[in-house]
Parts: C-alpha cells; structure tokens; sequence
C-alpha cells in the first residue's frame, strides 16, 4: 500500500508575481479563476500579482503562456487557506 502523501493539492490557489503589466482580457480568457491585483507601492516597477486556483497542470500551463508573452515571473507561491 501506497501511503506516499501528493505534495500539491488536486486544487490549490498560487500567486503568481510578475514584472510589467498584461492584459486582463487575455487573463480572463485563459481562466476564469484568476484574480488581479496590482501593486505599485513596493517597487519602483510595474508589479501584477495575479491569484489562481487550479491544479498543478492549470499553473504550469499558464506559467508557459505567460512565458511566451515575454513577461518576467518574479515569484510563484501556494498560498495556504488562510491566506486566500
């Protein structure tokens, strides 16, 4: 028997912290789970946080396209129940 634990949950919410701006409209088209927030008070950059909840395979796939779009990934994070 198999008593191994999964390190990721089936389903979980991730930050996703990223350099420069991106198009809501683009976002919402991949999911329909993301939440936006913007925070410009921390840096002297552009910073999109992004939230997400999805599977381990949802994350990377979005990771991948916004990858493709030249965006810079600062900062991935699961973030804990409490948190969300």
């Amino acid at each position: 028997m198999n008593n191994m634990q999964p390190i990721f949950d089936p389903t979980t919410h991730y930050q996703i912290e990223l350099k420069g701006r991106i198009n809501e409209q683009w976002l919402q088209s991949f999911s329909s789970s993301l939440e936006i927030i913007a925070d410009d008070s921390r840096h002297e950059e552009d910073i999109t946080i992004l939230i997400v909840y999805t599977d381990q395979s949802g994350v990377i796939g979005l990771l991948r396209s916004l990858h493709g779009l030249g965006m810079t990934i600062l900062q991935l994070q699961i973030m804990r129940r409490k948190e969300v």
